[in-house]
């Protein structure tokens, strides 16, 4: 949290990136976020654990919402965001080990998140900095899922 967050709390002062920049970075990240809900899809199909599967239903309605917020947020700066068409189901094989699948999903979650926390040092649009930030704490919720998860896997092998 930088000084003017702190004075301003919600407000805001100073410049902020333009519409086109808002739309290079966040563009990326709407990509990044697609792959990461193919290798959810993968590992929901593909494990067989119930209270994993119980998570994995909620955890992609919030992805799902998640990459609508981003992409509106692209739309509303004037840009097209990528849609994942060009992404096959085929290309996210995790493999058929349930320890692996959630290890590579943690470290495909962990990327993510590094992804996201890059960006609170841009200087976005209020509107933007809000919704990376709710996007940010979906992904930590999905990353301690993953992580207790990966633990019990852990405790079976």
């Amino acid at each position: 949290m930088g000084i003017k967050d702190i004075f301003l709390q919600k407000g805001w002062a100073g410049r902020t990136i333009s519409r086109p920049e808002t739309v290079a970075r966040i563009n990326p990240l709407v990509q990044q976020h697609l792959e990461l809900m193919h290798a959810y899809n993968y590992v929901a199909a593909h494990y067989g654990d119930g209270d994993l599967t119980t998570d994995l239903i909620e955890i992609r309605k919030t992805i799902r919402a998640d990459i609508g917020k981003l992409a509106e947020t692209v739309f509303s700066a004037g840009g097209t965001p990528p849609n994942g068409t060009d992404l096959e189901p085929g290309d996210f094989n995790l493999g058929d080990d349930p320890y692996g699948m959630l290890t590579d999903l943690q470290d495909q979650e962990q990327v993510f998140q590094e992804a996201l926390t890059a960006e609170a040092s841009v200087e976005h649009q209020m509107r933007t900095r809000a919704i990376l930030g709710v996007v940010q704490a979906s992904s930590k919720a999905r990353l301690d899922v993953l992580k207790k998860q990966a633990r019990t896997s852990a405790l079976r092998h």
